[in-house]
């Protein structure tokens, strides 16, 4: 039996490798036992739900980088560019992580590989070392678009990324050879392009408690900090309703972010004009998560949405899936230096920079241009449609659905095992990828025109 000892750190991480896919197609190998490692592991719930003959939990041992190891890890993210000098600073780093946090899990279940499943933080260094220490090969599963732009701060042997854009960014800011990073797409977004339950507008509308009469505007809120408050574009968007600024009847849900703070928003729990669409999947070891059918949820909801409102977020991705009008909000009436300081100066010019300066979404810098906006947006919802389908064939890249099953064929492949493939999975990824390359870039469908009904 061949161990994968795999990383469980948050509820994201959760949805992402273990309830979409990439856990079952890693156990289609009959030669592989999945060892998760997680600060849930006394946790009743998440043991009956995950835990199987092939299957183990196992304890999480969370690495907090000293002042040192911060003031190497900045220095190399700005300086270091040879090759050989990058391995010296790399083992003076790891000399300041402890090396025996996993000795026992090791001992009980020797792995084949170990995988980071979010080497964003840094608490897998301890895991990486211990690999290291014992001649195991690591990989680090990127869970998002942003994050290598946001610097890594678990050092793999290798990565796997969403796209050609983050290949580019792992070579470029974090000195991986390009061999050493696999592209296979966003688990996250399959259930985007796979069969789902249909779900109405006007289902979906009584399930929330909104007026099918009117048309819809969907806020989805950023984490920001706990000091901001988001809440003026809601009162923003309330006032511009009661006084008839738009051009047909609209209603506001707020959908908030998993790190947002929920207690500003309930004042509008009886208004009118607002709907709250609040995260009710909530671990207390590993934080908000979401299930497939969340997933599919908030597919549907992005299909029925008239406009999508958001501060720089990836639900800009989800909702070009879905071909929906998007704005990016960009001022703000009450902090607007937070606003310059986080979304302008640095999600601007971070991971939304392509957008921004590509012009691929519009963006709003003044309550006129808010309105106007979504006033454009209600009277052609074709406005910006060749940016969205853009924006999908260059972050989201792959539209097949098949993203866990490549990102479980990479690890496979790093631990020394071949993926078993199905067979007429095989021929549907052949025609689907025949002539165009690796990645699936032609135009994605709207998902109303995808053979089902509701997709996330």
């Amino acid at each position: 039996m061949r161990n994968i000892h795999l990383t469980i750190q948050t509820g994201l991480a959760e949805r992402d490798l273990l309830r979409c896919g990439v856990v079952e197609a890693l156990l289609a190998h009959p030669e592989v036992r999945v060892v998760l490692l997680t600060p849930a592991h006394r946790d009743p719930i998440f043991r009956a739900e995950f835990e199987g003959s092939r299957v183990v939990v196992e304890p999480f041992h969370m690495y907090l980088p000293t002042t040192m190891k911060w003031r190497l890890m900045t220095r190399r993210w700005r300086h270091v560019r040879n090759r050989e000098l990058l391995r010296w600073w790399l083992r003076l780093e790891e000399a300041l992580i402890p090396a025996h946090a996993y000795d026992e899990a090791f001992h009980r279940y020797p792995p084949a590989l170990v995988v980071s499943g979010e080497p964003l933080r840094p608490g897998d260094n301890t895991l990486v070392r211990a690999a290291h220490r014992h001649g195991v090969p690591s990989l680090g599963s990127v869970r998002s678009w942003d994050n290598l732009l946001k610097h890594l701060r678990t050092r793999p042997d290798r990565l796997t990324v969403w796209n050609p854009i983050n290949h580019a960014e792992a070579v470029e800011l974090e000195r991986y050879r390009p061999g050493e990073v696999a592209i296979v797409g966003a688990p996250q977004l399959d259930p985007y392009f796979q069969p789902a339950p249909a779900l109405s507008r006007a289902g979906l509308f009584a399930q929330l408690g909104l007026d099918p009469t009117k048309r819809l505007l969907l806020l989805a809120t950023s984490s920001f900090t706990y000091e901001s408050d988001q809440t003026y574009l809601v009162d923003l968007l309330v006032e511009a309703i009661e006084q008839r600024r738009f051009r047909e009847p609209v209603q506001l849900l707020v959908r908030l972010h998993p790190s947002d703070n929920i207690g500003p928003y309930l004042k509008y729990r009886h208004s009118p004009h607002v709907c709250l669409d609040l995260p009710d999947r909530w671990s207390r070891r590993l934080g908000w998560t979401m299930e497939v059918a969340d997933i599919q949820r908030m597919a549907a909801l992005l299909r029925h949405t008239d406009v999508m409102l958001n501060f720089a977020t990836t639900v800009t991705l989800e909702a070009a899936i879905c071909d929906t009008p998007t704005l990016l909000v960009a001022f703000s009436t009450v902090d607007p230096e937070e606003m310059e300081r986080y979304v302008v100066g640095l999600h601007f010019k971070m991971h939304y920079k392509g957008l921004v300066e590509r012009d691929l979404v519009p963006i709003a810098w003044n309550q006129e241009e808010l309105v106007d906006w979504i006033n454009c947006y209600l009277a052609d919802p074709a406005v910006y449609r060749e940016q969205r389908r853009q924006v999908v064939r260059d972050w989201v890249h792959f539209t097949d659905g098949q993203s866990a099953q490549r990102l479980a064929a990479a690890i496979l492949r790093a631990a020394g095992l071949e993926a078993p493939v199905d067979a007429g999975t095989r021929r549907r990824g052949d025609a689907e990828t025949r002539g165009r390359g690796e990645g699936s870039t032609e135009d994605p469908p709207r998902v109303s025109e995808v053979p089902v009904s509701e997709l996330s």
